[in-house]
């Protein structure tokens, strides 16, 4: 079986630091490259996390201008480019995916208008995952959701409670408005917090549907998700990643959960 060979950007992350461990345990992965702010070389343990086997570019140097990112892919010998880092680094890490012609699963957030649109005019050149959810858990949790919206009368509210300096609201909360929205023409009230201490790491999602049936009777429906960690994150990406590799161009689209979810479960 020939093993997905990836590039990742922001390898040293907190999702990068769990891909490494879940690749170890995936015969069909390899993350064969990690780009990195600093100066990695000789360096394979950082807070406990170990690298060992992973080349490293800087994205300063190792990809500056066209003969740094050929010199790069000659290295890699890459099948996919996962990004998980910094807007800052975002445009060097694009004009990787479309010089190299891989597909490129786009996760970090806080891209600026033009950043988007830059992505977006990819599409054109390269397959592009990029996804307001990442987790196969959460996207059976929206699955639940529209279904008992179908099924229930009443006013929906999320309510998502999250680890300090999470940014809020959620992009999942945005994929849960718009596929509910999309499905069922309602509308969903979202309330975020950020409740839980930064170390916990917890991610919380619950679905209120009420409706008042008489003036002393409240038909109420709960649908509950949580996650705590990177680790099934980091899992996930992975296999988007393997997806991603027989995916074809798409001008004008980006690629999502819901529509490669059929190839992840074969």
């Amino acid at each position: 079986m020939k093993a997905t060979r990836m590039v990742w950007s922001g390898l040293t992350g907190r999702t990068g630091f769990e891909a490494i461990k879940a690749a170890q345990d995936m015969v069909d992965v390899d993350i064969v490259m990690g780009l990195s702010r600093r100066d990695m070389s000789g360096i394979i343990n950082i807070n406990g996390e170990k690298f060992e086997g992973v080349n490293w570019a800087k994205y300063e140097t190792g990809m500056s201008g066209l003969y740094g990112l050929i010199e790069l892919t000659k290295q890699a010998e890459i099948d996919a480019i996962v990004d998980f880092s910094h807007p800052d680094v975002f445009d060097k890490v694009l004009e990787l995916a479309i010089r190299t012609g891989k597909p490129l699963i786009s996760g970090t957030s806080g891209l600026s208008n033009r950043q988007m649109a830059s992505l977006y005019d990819a599409t054109n050149r390269i397959p592009i995952f990029r996804g307001g959810n990442f987790r196969f858990k959460v996207k059976k949790f929206i699955d639940e959701v529209v279904a008992a919206v179908c099924e229930h009368e009443g006013r929906i509210d999320l309510y998502e409670a999250f680890y300090k300096g999470k940014s809020l609201p959620s992009e999942t909360s945005a994929v849960l408005k718009k596929r509910v929205l999309d499905v069922t023409n309602r509308v969903v009230q979202v309330h975020s917090t950020d409740n839980y201490a930064a170390g916990n790491l917890i991610c919380d999602w619950e679905v209120q549907i009420r409706q008042q049936i008489s003036p002393t009777e409240i038909d109420q429906h709960k649908v509950h998700c949580r996650t705590i960690g990177f680790d099934e994150l980091a899992h996930d990406v992975l296999e988007i990643a393997k997806v991603m590799t027989r995916k074809p161009v798409r001008p004008g689209k980006f690629y999502d959960l819901d529509e490669i979810w059929d190839d992840l479960m074969s």
